[in-house]
């Protein structure tokens, strides 16, 4: 694995969707498979972003031009188009191009504000999960510069020299003149800490004024070849494959001059591959972090839409209360104070509207910042899956040894303690004297010429010869007196080691109580989920038998006060339950977080590597087209939760919860009297979610059953939530539909 192949793995949009399976990444296992156009994988090359920013660095520095489309929605601004989103097609964008975001996991779906920060040396603080893709071919590239210590060396010179000294001795006669050398020489570093090396040099020596005396050989111009072979190895300190493969550095050569080793700066190769074991496991933390933060946020903004709704139906009663109560003043009947009772009742979920508008909007930007989108689109985002519902059991032993297993943070700090072994192991070495043998062995020549056919004159046929052979053994032994550093050493190692496994024990704890949070959050949402449905059920039967005692005359005026408070608990206990619906779903979610398993629990899948050629098209553009091309809307039917009963509705499924002509009209005219200034709602737009379009089959109940990616936990008696109530005195559902996309 090279980094150029993390890069392009990633660049290219590393997490794939693929079609209702998931996200895979490479395409494998998918039915049909995914990819991106071919332009934007040509981009994602040596010829994208990088060959550009390369030569053209004043880009960067340019200042990001103003949009000039329609600014962010705000609560007064709230008319959007719909984009309805699909909680798969939104995983593929954000794994595409989203950002990590800051939400804890007792807090998920927040994102993260935070710029980068500058650190002395650079800038630090990212959060886009593209940044991340591209640690692990940074740690990548590590254990490439430390292979690369054991890689063969070149090392070639030439000199050439002048003497002319004053000749005081004949000694001083073979020195005076031109003399140059020309050294090629292949070494290799071997795995076992030994070097072996083949130099060829060539001497050349023209003498200025060479011996007179008849016995010497006078030869003015000469040329010494020489073939040298050179072996060393280390024998205690640096001995062995183990060793020098922990070592960060080569132990070196002391017979070959100016061979020094590459890599420095690593740890070692164990060591380096430890480090890229733990940034994958990063990478997989990050995107854990990711897909529950996503999960967070599309579940925050479903239950922020009925929320909305709850409040605006709410507003809605209590204006048709003012109109009532100012019609029955007029004829003397109720007193002035009871109008503006009312009137205040009406102002009050005038300011709930107001509020819950912001808390949509603040949940959408939240779910677009995780996924790197834009407020300014002109869109808003609905969402369209139907929430899980079904009661589920996990078994406690069965998720515990997942969690042990598959949680990746768990696995960093194993690989940490593991990299701590190594490194007290690679201390102890050092505790050993550095003793080394040195051999070589060298041919010679001598020749006045380098070419020519007779042997005494040509330099390279007398190298060939044989003639001239020299060689050595030798040993060389050092050792410091006391070996203090090497000791202290070897101390800091085994602490460290020892508080690596203090930080594994302590980190496995924690994971274990994480894991236990969760599993009691589970019961915890579901069974809010049942208290205030029922509580829902109790509050519209309560108001059910007032509209009936309003309409049949029999409302007394003392009954206001209670009649108002029943209005504000189940408008509020309406925004409860799909806060518990959202608060379950989102708590299904943590659980295989906390397992480590959120990523097959989304059908996610990280990969490496180069990306095949046949796949056309990224996942988020896939889902685009198909979500496009398939019907939207199916009828459900109206369901409930075993002990209630169904309740039908009477609103118009085609046409949003807060269009005007949706909601039940007002039965009574604006009497004479009532000011031209009396109280409206602020233009209230489209604002409740319609859910997908069919119930998935439920899965049962049980055991040992939550290793499944994405269960689809709607039980067929599951109940449409999101209440009304007609002036006629009928209370009505809204069903959990939407109209098809033209």
């Amino acid at each position: 694995m090279t980094p150029k192949r993390w890069t392009i793995a990633k660049l290219s949009g590393l997490l794939w969707t693929c079609g209702l399976s998931g996200v895979l990444a490479g395409g494998a296992g998918c039915k049909h498979q995914l990819f991106m156009e071919p332009a934007d994988h040509h981009a994602a090359l040596d010829k994208g972003l990088l060959a550009r920013l390369e030569t053209s660095p004043h880009e960067t520095v340019l200042p990001m031009i103003a949009p000039t489309g329609r600014p962010p929605a705000t609560v007064l601004d709230t008319n959007r188009p719909a984009r309805y989103v699909s909680l798969k097609e939104l995983i593929a964008i954000g794994m595409e191009s989203g950002n990590v975001g800051g939400g804890q996991q007792n807090n998920p779906g927040l994102v993260s504000d935070l710029l980068p920060s500058f650190n002395g040396r650079g800038t630090t603080g990212t959060d886009s999960i593209r940044a991340f893709a591209l640690q692990p071919a940074v740690a990548a590239a590590e254990i490439e510069r430390s292979l690369s210590k054991f890689d063969a060396r070149f090392i070639s010179s030439l000199t050439w020299n002048q003497v002319d000294n004053p000749t005081l001795t004949l000694q001083q006669s073979f020195s005076n003149g031109d003399s140059a050398t020309l050294s090629n020489t292949l070494a290799k570093p071997l795995p076992t800490g030994g070097v072996a090396g083949i130099t060829f040099s060539t001497q050349y020596l023209k003498l200025a004024q060479p011996p007179s005396n008849t016995s010497f050989v006078t030869l003015p111009v000469s040329y010494t070849p020489r073939l040298q072979f050179v072996f060393e190895q280390p024998l205690l300190q640096s001995f062995g494959v183990e060793v020098n493969q922990l070592n960060a550095n080569h132990p070196g050569s002391l017979l070959i001059p100016g061979f020094r080793t590459t890599g420095q700066g690593t740890e070692g190769i164990l060591l380096t591959r430890v480090r890229l074991d733990q940034q994958r496991a990063d990478f997989d933390r990050q995107v854990n972090t990711h897909l529950l933060n996503i999960e967070g946020a599309y579940w925050n903004l479903y239950a922020s839409y009925y929320n909305l709704a709850a409040q605006e139906s709410g507003a809605k009663q209590a204006l048709d209360g003012y109109f009532y109560f100012v019609k029955r003043a007029g004829t003397g009947i109720t007193k002035d104070s009871t109008i503006y009772q009312n009137l205040a009742q009406y102002e009050r979920f005038r300011t709930l509207v107001i509020r819950a508008r912001d808390q949509v909007l603040e949940s959408e930007r939240n779910l677009r910042g995780l996924l790197g989108m834009r407020s300014d689109d002109g869109t808003r985002l609905v969402p369209t899956d139907e929430p899980n519902l079904a009661p589920f059991k996990p078994d406690w032993n069965v998720i515990f040894q997942e969690m042990t297993v598959n949680r990746p943070e768990l696995m960093i700090i194993r690989q940490d303690v593991k990299a701590r072994q190594l490194d007290l192991l690679n201390q102890k070495n050092l505790r050993r004297p550095d003793l080394r043998l040195l051999t070589s062995y060298d041919i010679a020549g001598l020749g006045p010429r380098l070419d020519g056919a007779n042997v005494t004159d040509n330099a390279l046929r007398s190298l060939a010869s044989n003639q001239f052979n020299n060689w050595s053994v030798g040993i060389r032994f050092e050792m410091p007196i006391g070996f203090r550093d090497a000791n202290g050493l070897v101390r800091q190692a085994g602490l460290n080691l020892n508080i690596a496994v203090v930080q594994m024990l302590d980190a496995e704890r924690k994971a274990e109580e994480v894991l236990a949070r969760q599993y009691r959050q589970i019961d915890t949402t579901y069974k809010q989920i049942e208290t205030n449905r029922s509580q829902r059920y109790a509050l519209q039967r309560q108001l059910e038998l007032e509209f009936n005692r309003r309409v049949g005359g029999l409302f007394a005026e003392q009954d206001t006060v209670a009649f108002l408070q029943a209005q504000q608990n189940l408008a509020q206990v309406i925004a409860d339950e799909y806060a518990a619906i959202a608060n379950y779903n989102v708590a299904l979610a943590s659980l295989e977080f906390a397992k480590g398993t959120i990523q097959r629990y989304n059908n996610v899948t990280v990969g490496e590597g180069p990306l095949p050629d046949y796949v056309q098209k990224k996942a988020a553009d896939h889902f685009a087209a198909r979500e496009n091309a398939l019907k939207l809307r199916e009828q459900p039917g109206d369901v409930a939760l075993p002990g209630l009963p169904n309740w039908k509705s009477e609103i118009d499924p085609t046409k949003p919860l807060t269009d005007a002509s949706a909601l039940p009209a007002s039965p009574y005219s604006l009497p004479p009297g009532v000011p031209a200034g009396s109280p409206t709602l602020p233009p209230a737009r489209e604002s409740a979610p319609e859910p997908s379009p069919k119930v998935p089959a439920p899965l049962s109940s049980g055991t040992g059953t939550i290793s499944q990616p994405r269960p689809q936990l709607v039980p067929a008696d599951a109940t449409p939530v999101g209440t009304t109530i007609r002036s006629t005195g009928t209370v009505v559902l809204p069903s959990l539909t939407r109209p098809p996309v033209q």
